[in-house]
């Protein structure tokens, strides 16, 4: 069998597909019953991304005619990027959130007019004078990104039958506002996507057009799946591991201790985002943009979920927004 590929539980195989970013893999599974397959996240759109997945399939006996369903976790390119393919050379039946699909429809021309745009960064103290020639998600993505209108849109709680398999949809916005795990009650099984990693923490940020509270959300997910019974988490990054609520709650501890440094930092005096960035994250403006842009997403969404917990205040001044502790 493929190196690429591995049967990790009866009938459910792990596909590593190539990124050409950090991290430099995804995991998708192939999920067999019957005479159908399911294919669980697409990887995105590359020529070698495409002939390692279809390497992978053909080493494990998945004709491409028999993959009859195609379940997406969220809409970023490493997940939902070649959907499009693998719909046109299948005919399968594509699934996703409803949320995700309005993203996709706009993750490369984004909906958010360029003038707000350009007011959230300077609101945010983002000295923008810097970074004019940063390229675009547009730019980098091109080709990459192929998506398809999904056939189904799924929603908390659904169920999906596949020969003698089911699969019950779990919502756990956070990562992304309509990101769904995919659980396989009888098997004890969760496809995670990017909500629970092994390694890792999942990126939750604010950007234009968030939701009012992400890091909120994504924590209440940690606890949602805490309640399902789980033997074995198949992450989309990252080798598969057992006692995923231990996993949960490192991860609610790791965002506890990042709340309680921002609130420090926003303690001594009050800071704009960008330069509570800075200060928490160690980076300086000559940092590669790839990294001071995350960081201060993830910086906003913890003020501001501090915020609504009323133990940081915001104020504006001088066309700049600033949080200080409460």
């Amino acid at each position: 069998m493929d190196a690429k590929v591995r049967e990790v539980v009866p009938g459910i195989f792990l596909v590593h597909l190539p990124l050409p970013m950090k991290p430099t893999i995804v995991n998708v599974y192939l999920i067999h019953s019957g005479d159908e397959w399911v294919l669980v996240d697409t990887g995105m759109n590359g020529a070698d991304s495409i002939a390692a997945f279809q390497s992978a399939a053909a080493s494990v006996g998945c004709r491409l005619e028999r993959l009859t369903h195609i379940l997406c976790t969220h809409h970023h390119p490493d997940h939902f990027g070649a959907s499009k393919t693998y719909k046109e050379l299948t005919g399968a039946t594509l699934y996703l959130h409803r949320a995700e699909y309005e993203r996709s429809q706009t993750f490369l021309r984004p909906a958010t007019p360029l003038e707000e745009v350009v007011v959230f960064f300077h609101t945010h103290g983002v000295p923008l004078q810097r970074f004019v020639n940063t390229p675009r998600p547009h730019e980098f993505f091109a080709g990459l990104y192929a998506t398809a209108a999904p056939d189904v849109f799924i929603d908390d709680g659904d169920i999906i039958r596949v020969g003698d398999i089911e699969i019950e949809v779990i919502w756990t916005p956070g990562h992304a506002p309509g990101h769904c795990v995919m659980y396989l009650r009888r098997q004890r099984v969760m496809i995670a996507g990017d909500h629970l990693l092994p390694k890792i923490t999942p990126h939750v940020g604010m950007t234009p057009g968030s939701v009012p509270n992400p890091l909120a959300d994504f924590l209440d997910s940690q606890r949602k799946i805490q309640h399902l019974e789980v033997d074995l988490v198949l992450p989309a990054h990252g080798a598969v591991f057992a006692d995923h609520r231990h996993r949960a709650n490192q991860i609610i501890h790791h965002h506890e201790s990042r709340l309680q440094e921002i609130r420090d930092a926003v303690r001594r005096q009050p800071r704009t985002a960008y330069d509570t960035a800075r200060l928490v994250f160690a980076f300086d403006l000559d940092s590669p943009v790839s990294y001071q842009f995350p960081a201060m997403f993830e910086t906003l969404a913890h003020l501001e979920y501090l915020r609504h917990q009323h133990r940081v205040e915001r104020e504006e001044r001088e066309g700049l927004t600033y949080y200080r502790a409460a």
